[in-house]
């Protein structure tokens, strides 16, 4: 593969077109996309996966995909010349060819002076019947034919025709004019954006940025650099590592696959050429081709050539340099400043924090709910009240509770409870978790603790709540309704109606397996499937400025609205009790979200001997992953399992493991026995787990804080590690390109209020 050439300015203007959907002025030309036959990728679109969003992208690998992976040569073999690549003529005469244009020639007896011919943008898929009969490479989405997924090459890539129509040569568009992509900003939040949300945002969004967008300023001077506008239809992702497309990548010029900067360096360091090696480099670097290639069939493969080469990659990138340039100098320039909005008394939060507090009580942990004091609602106890520690009764051992904030009425540390249970239990010790009433929970009390990076209790929850979210409301409201429900232990899953499920809420008799309905709806957006319980939920859910989906301090809330946002919920979890006894894998086994977290209870049937039902939570300090995973690889390591132990969500740790957990490593859990009407709020990077000791109703939502934005980072980076040996799943988060967009969002509310 020869070096692409560029060609100087001239007559042909350069031509920047949407690569999703196409603009108008192509569309004026005749198209004969009407007579494409259908495509046989759409019956995919209904295996779309929960969290996929709307209109989930294929811009990764899967299980299939990758045995795909022997196919591909072959296939795409029939579908494309075989023609070499070779640098073009000299730069004289090319008073036709567009400027801000790179371009390639084929060696298969091409002729003439590209200047000389007809340039025309692929305004239509690869595949599309108007290119059928035509000899060029066609891009890796068209020739699979991947559902969700759009042409890569439609839009930036253009055709050189001789005077017969035949294409002689390829071009790409390198101009970088500013273009203004029709990305639709939300105006509107759950409380109107004040100067303190937009300095917040900003300054998290610099923080977090600045660093990268520097580095795609030095990325748009790279030689031969192809751009295109920001995708709106699709998530744009890298094809290898599925993590999030936002700066700094490579396109493969002969099928289009778009490779991250990391997995580029990948490709180069595989396949670079080392004039000089030895035969001893040489056979260590073959060694490591095929040890890749094992693990990631997929990587190097490319059209009608076995493999990739590093050079068939051009520098790929969706800023123009002028934007690029004013962001990172009012970046520059906001993070010179003093930050008026920062807390006193906490520092800078670190993805390994660990300056929450040190105190450990020795408890009795036996599974089971205490008796707690308070009002009931939907027919079961609610939430604590002050003075109660973990539900237990007022005047129980051990309840008193210890201030955790000088000042802050209401707060305390629940100490975890001593409560009466099955004996025979280990002993086994806890971190006191921070529980606080909701009606004290005010927006700055929840930053102070929050920015600890510590999980934390919010009771008081269910009078807020106007729907009563029982299984009787369930049965009633959606009974025919199909869904598909998993058994906890054996990953066994079955088709039944909601109406099925949720009438066995409360029936222990005979019942031998621990059913639960997940992620519910699966693939439709919360809102629209249940726009009523959206509405409630949105009434009742804590620190709304955080927690809710439009929230002013969500920086998730500033995605454009006609874009595929990241499907952080709100989202179901109803699940049938499990057991914490040896060899149980509870409720939910031990991970870790994609971002911050809230989990609200909103009823649980009493349990099996009649005692208030709960859901016991252990959450682990971020800081602690690594012993973690230290602990479960040594613990498990016969079964050879070579994936990561928290992400692969494979473990439950029963009470003998936390027990065998804390003796070897120290380790310690926040354990939380959840109750209806209490909100349990869990940071990124803090793996846990659940057991419901009784039949349980909760509903979840994730959000991305401005505290939590380096944890978020990190745990992007362990789940790209995670894709490079399993196909896991996409990395719909989003996360840099979601901080763009608040960005944006922030700049153009910040520009409003100063022209009022």
């Amino acid at each position: 593969m020869g070096a692409l050439v560029h060609a100087p300015p001239a007559m042909f203007p350069a031509m920047l077109y949407s690569h999703h959907p196409p603009p108008t002025q192509v569309q004026k030309r005749p198209s004969t996309e009407a007579d494409d036959p259908p495509s046989k990728s759409k019956k995919a679109r209904t295996k779309s996966k929960a969290g996929d969003g709307n209109a989930p992208s294929k811009r990764g690998y899967n299980a299939k995909k990758r045995s795909e992976a022997a196919q591909i040569a072959a296939q795409n073999a029939q579908l494309m010349p075989a023609i070499p690549y070779v640098v073009a003529p000299g730069d004289k005469g090319k008073e036709r060819v567009g400027g801000g244009m790179l371009f390639v020639m084929a060696t298969n007896g091409a002729q003439g002076d590209p200047s000389t011919m007809t340039t025309e943008l692929q305004f239509a898929r690869c595949m599309s019947n108007r290119y059928r009969a035509e000899q060029f490479p066609r891009c890796v989405s068209c020739t699979r034919r991947w559902a969700g997924d759009t042409c890569r090459f439609q839009g930036i890539r253009y055709f050189l025709r001789d005077d017969q129509r035949n294409i002689q040569y390829v071009s790409f568009v390198e101009n970088l004019k500013p273009d203004a992509p029709n990305m639709n900003i939300p105006g509107q939040w759950n409380v109107p954006l004040t100067a303190t949300h937009i300095r917040r945002i900003k300054r998290t969004v610099a923080q977090a940025l600045l660093p990268i967008l520097r580095k795609e300023l030095g990325h748009l001077a790279v030689h031969e650099l192809i751009r295109r506008t920001r995708e709106s239809e699709v998530r744009a992702t890298c094809d290898t590592c599925m993590t999030s497309i936002f700066s700094c990548s490579w396109m493969c010029r002969l099928c289009g696959r778009e490779a991250c900067a990391e997995c580029f360096e990948q490709v180069r360091e595989l396949t670079e050429d080392r004039p000089g090696a030895t035969q001893a480099e040489i056979a260590t670097l073959q060694a490591r081709r095929e040890k890749h290639a094992h693990s990631n069939p997929f990587f190097l493969s490319c059209t009608r050539r076995n493999e990739h080469v590093f050079k068939d990659f051009s520098p790929m990138t969706r800023f123009c340099q002028t934007e690029l340039e004013e962001a990172i100098k009012e970046m520059e320039e906001l993070l010179q400043q003093p930050d008026v909005d920062a807390l006193p008394s906490v520092g800078a939060i670190d993805p390994t924090l660990q300056n929450g507090m040190d105190e450990t009580t020795k408890t009795t942990d036996t599974g089971q709910c205490a008796d707690a004091s308070g009002n009931e609602a939907h027919g079961v106890t609610s939430s604590p009240q002050v003075g109660t520690v973990n539900g237990n009764a007022q005047g129980a051992e051990g309840t008193t509770p210890v201030s955790a904030n000088a000042g802050q009425s209401g707060i305390s540390l629940d100490t975890d409870s001593q409560q009466e249970g099955p004996g025979g239990s280990p002993e086994i010790p806890s971190h006191p978790t921070v529980t606080i009433p909701d009606s004290d929970l005010t927006e700055d009390v929840f930053r102070s603790l929050w920015a600890k990076g510590e999980p934390l209790v919010v009771t008081g929850i269910l009078p807020k709540f106007q729907i009563q979210w029982t299984p009787e409301y369930f049965v009633q409201k959606y009974n025919s309704q199909s869904c598909l429900i998993l058994e906890c232990q054996t990953d066994i899953n079955r088709r039944v109606t909601v109406g099925e499920f949720f009438s066995q809420f409360g029936e222990y008799q005979g019942r031998t397996e621990c059913w639960k309905l997940k992620d519910w709806p699966p693939s439709t957006d919360f809102k629209t499937a249940f726009p009523e319980l959206y509405e409630d939920f949105s009434r009742a859910v804590p620190v709304p400025s955080y927690s809710r989906r439009d929230g002013a301090l969500n920086i998730a809330s500033h995605f454009p609205i006609n874009t595929v946002a990241p499907d952080l919920g709100p989202k179901m979890y109803n699940a049938m009790a499990s057991s914490e006894s040896p060899g149980s894998k509870g409720s939910t086994r031990l991970h870790m979200d994609m971002a911050d977290a809230l989990n609200i209870m909103t009823y649980t049937a009493p349990t099996p001997d009649g005692k208030p039902g709960c859901a016991a939570w252990d959450l682990f300090r971020a800081s602690d992953s690594p012993k973690l995973r230290q602990f479960l690889r040594r613990k498990f390591k016969a079964t050879n399992y070579q994936h990561d132990p928290i992400h692969s969500q494979q473990f439950y740790l029963d009470s003998q493991l936390r027990k065998e957990l804390f003796d070897t490593f120290g380790v310690k859990s926040h354990r939380v026995y959840q109750k209806p009407g209490e909100a349990v709020f869990i940071p990124a990077g803090c793996a846990h787990q659940v057991c419901n000791l009784a039949d349980c109703v909760k509903v979840a939502i994730d959000f991305v804080s401005p505290e939590n934005i380096a944890r978020c980072e990190q745990l992007t980076k362990e789940f790209r590690e995670q894709n490079q040996s399993m196909a896991w799943k996409e990395d719909v988060l989003q996360l840099r390109t979601m901080m763009w967009y608040a960005w944006l969002s922030c700049c153009r509310q910040e520009k409003e209020m100063n022209e009022i």
